[in-house]
């Protein structure tokens, strides 16, 4: 058992690639040198291109920050820029609210989006789960923002900086 507050992530959510091995023993044809881990030139070639960003994901931040302007016209105008690509029809400037932007998000993106990241930055992890995911019941408000290390915590000196609330 790890200790508090360490996390274990499942192996099987990550490629062969990046499992978490027992040191040293790394998949082979990896590294130059398994003793320093120092990647072997190839090594970027076992990974496809990933996208950074998408020119849809700009839409759809653009679509956000028109939202908290009120600017629903703008806002539903940049979503079907993004809806047309696959043909889908248009969405109407009243039915633009930020549901509806993070649904095109989920619809546009998939998986590659950081869905956690973008429901924290909208401080919306603890609403959305607790609407639409029956299987997690026991999700809290703490978890619209991360923790902040004790280490970071620890190094402020002659500064007095408070633990995040729930953590």
């Amino acid at each position: 058992t790890p200790p508090a507050g360490i996390t274990v992530p499942r192996r099987d959510f990550y490629a062969f690639q990046s499992k978490i091995t027992t040191p040293g023993d790394h998949p082979d044809g990896m590294f130059e040198n398994k003793a320093t881990l120092l990647l072997k030139a190839s090594a970027g070639a076992t990974y496809a291109d990933q996208y950074m960003f998408r020119l849809a994901e700009t839409y759809l931040l653009r679509a956000e920050a028109y939202l908290g302007l009120s600017q629903l016209a703008n806002a539903a105008t940049d979503i079907n820029a993004v809806r047309s690509r696959s043909n889908a029809s248009d969405v109407l400037p009243a039915n633009v609210n930020i549901d509806y932007i993070l649904d095109e998000r989920m619809r546009e993106l998939g998986s590659e989006e950081k869905r956690r990241i973008t429901l924290m930055r909208l401080g919306l992890v603890f609403d959305r789960v607790k609407r639409f995911n029956p299987y997690y019941t026991d999700v809290l408000p703490t978890y619209n923002i991360w923790p902040i290390p004790a280490s970071e915590i620890e190094r402020n000196n002659g500064v007095k900086l408070d633990q995040n609330p729930g953590y």
